[in-house]
């Protein structure tokens, strides 16, 4: 068995996290292979049985982008504030979550993506995917931005806000719940969708089925698009940015039933 660790050394604790599963792996005849800098590709996880991220969801996140669906399951070890993502986050669960990782011990938790493009003058000029979110919004300064939005070839809405938001459920507790959006379990087959700052009364935010196809078509310049808040293009009046479910999707390691509630639950109560 082989387990890529993945550490954000930015991160408290991160390195003490890495030596304590490091030893405890390769104790049990693991091979182990470290990544410490951010310029790890999909090609470093090729032969990798499990990922371990050690950091917190921002780092799971890029791992997420990197692997393009690639289908290995990742295990989070939070070595910073609560994350919504990560399973472990005290160094004396560490033992445990790593046996039952080497047993295979555990629940392969399947994550929605969002695949998006921009079309400029009828031809696709780029595409990504994102597990959190997609974010239509201004580059810089303070003007407001014109959206036109359509859905499955219907008019939706005109938007004037400061940007535009389509996450997943994953993607729920993050931007989207800063900007108002609500909070959405992770298996729901749906796609939010939340305007920010919008300067009208009657922008709400709009929970729409995974099956939609969104077309956003941007009236405004100094505008960008953005994937899990890493990969950003920058935007021209007249493009076009199609938001969808996306084939790929993200596998998750989950140690018990219910997590994500428990978490849920330990974020509000934190915040009292």
């Amino acid at each position: 068995m082989k387990v890529t660790l993945v550490v954000n050394t930015r991160k408290t604790e991160a390195l003490e996290f890495k030596n304590i599963i490091e030893d405890y792996l390769s104790s049990r005849g693991v091979k182990v292979a470290s990544l410490l800098e951010e310029t790890y590709s999909r090609d470093d996880f090729y032969d990798a049985d499990a990922i371990v991220s050690i950091g917190g969801d921002g780092t799971m996140l890029r791992i997420a982008g990197v692997l393009r669906g690639q289908d290995t399951p990742i295990l989070g070890v939070n070595a910073g504030h609560l994350g919504y993502l990560t399973e472990v986050s005290k160094k004396d669960q560490i033992p445990e979550a790593m046996d039952r990782l080497i047993k295979h011990d555990y629940i392969r938790d399947v994550r929605a993506m969002l695949h998006g493009s921009v079309r400029r003058n009828g031809e696709v000029i780029m595409r990504d995917t994102a597990l959190n979110e997609i974010l239509v919004s201004r580059r810089s300064g303070i003007s407001v931005m014109r959206f036109a939005v359509t859905c499955d070839g219907q008019e939706l809405s005109n938007y004037i806000s400061d940007g535009i938001i389509f996450a997943t459920p994953t993607g729920s507790t993050a931007y989207n719940l800063s900007a108002g959006g609500p909070i959405v379990a992770p298996g729901s087959p749906v796609i939010v969708m939340t305007p920010v700052c919008a300067h009208s009364t009657n922008s709400r935010p709009v929970v729409l089925s995974d099956s939609s196809r969104i077309q956003v078509r941007v009236d405004s310049e100094n505008e960008m698009v953005a994937f899990d808040g890493e990969h950003i293009f920058e935007l021209k009046k007249g493009d076009i940015v199609t938001v969808r479910k996306a084939n790929e999707m993200t596998t998750l390691i989950k140690l018990r039933e219910g997590s994500f509630l428990e978490t849920l639950k330990n974020k509000m109560d934190s915040e009292r």
